[in-house]
């Protein structure tokens, strides 16, 4: 049995060794002493002043920023950019690991499509995954469509859509109105044709329609209508022809 276990010895340390676990070569542009990554694939420098720059494999910058004094902790403006490494996607700051205050968020243009306030409390928990970077939205958050308009105004609270939520349609006309309680539509929302009327009413209780449901013609007149009760329809359900 000796030969057999020799020859274990020699061949697990060459398993263990596999080229795969090593260090790929440093692309050109990422500064000397970064180390990559694995779950992210990006390459990692930390400067001596404690600033944290990400770069890509092809050596663009993927994002940076600064880590508080003597810790792994996230501190002060980070900045994200695109795949060409120019072109922003986010900025904002974090306060102990925990994203903090206004971020902006842009789109491939980089033009601005999204702003979110945080705070440190509340946060919303995600069991034992040890996710910092989600669960503290808390304050108003606006979304714009590629001309600049606003597309959506609503709020956050503890990570969660809690509040009024508002929509619009291209020209600016109200498309939507309702509210949330974590992430749950209750109470009425109403729906709004482009050119202002009423298109739609429907009531929820705790995530589900509850209540009557009406459409309506683009005159305004009842088109049809419904009503549920904890989700199901019990009707009794009701056509109306349009008033001419």
């Amino acid at each position: 049995m000796r030969p057999l276990y020799l020859a274990l010895i020699l061949i697990l340390p060459g398993i263990f060794a596999c080229d795969r676990l090593k260090q790929p070569p440093r692309p050109a542009g990422v500064p000397e002493g970064a180390i990559r990554d694995r779950s992210t694939r990006l390459w990692v420098h930390r400067t001596a002043d404690n600033r944290l720059n990400y770069y890509h494999s092809d050596g663009a910058r993927a994002r940076t920023g600064e880590l508080g004094p003597g810790t792994t902790s996230r501190e002060g403006v980070w900045r994200a950019y695109a795949s060409d490494g120019k072109r922003r996607t986010s900025v904002g700051a974090y306060l102990n690991n925990w994203r903090d205050q206004e971020w902006r968020y842009f789109d491939d243009t980089e033009q601005l499509y999204l702003t979110v306030e945080y705070l440190p409390e509340p946060k919303r928990f995600f069991g034992f995954l040890g996710i910092t970077d989600y669960g503290n939205e808390n304050g108003p958050f606006e979304r714009y469509f590629p001309d600049g308009s606003l597309e959506e105004r609503g709020v956050f609270w503890s990570g969660y859509y809690h509040g009024p939520i508002t929509r619009f349609h291209r020209s600016g006309r109200k498309a939507l109105e309702g509210r949330y309680e974590k992430d749950l539509p209750v109470g009425t929302w109403r729906y709004y044709y482009p050119e202002g009327g009423l298109e739609r009413e429907e009531r929820y209780a705790s995530g589900q329609l509850d209540g009557p449901l009406r459409n309506y013609h683009p005159d305004g007149s009842l088109y049809h209508e419904t009503v549920f009760a904890a989700g199901k329809e019990i009707g009794p359900k009701r056509i109306f022809p349009q008033r001419r």
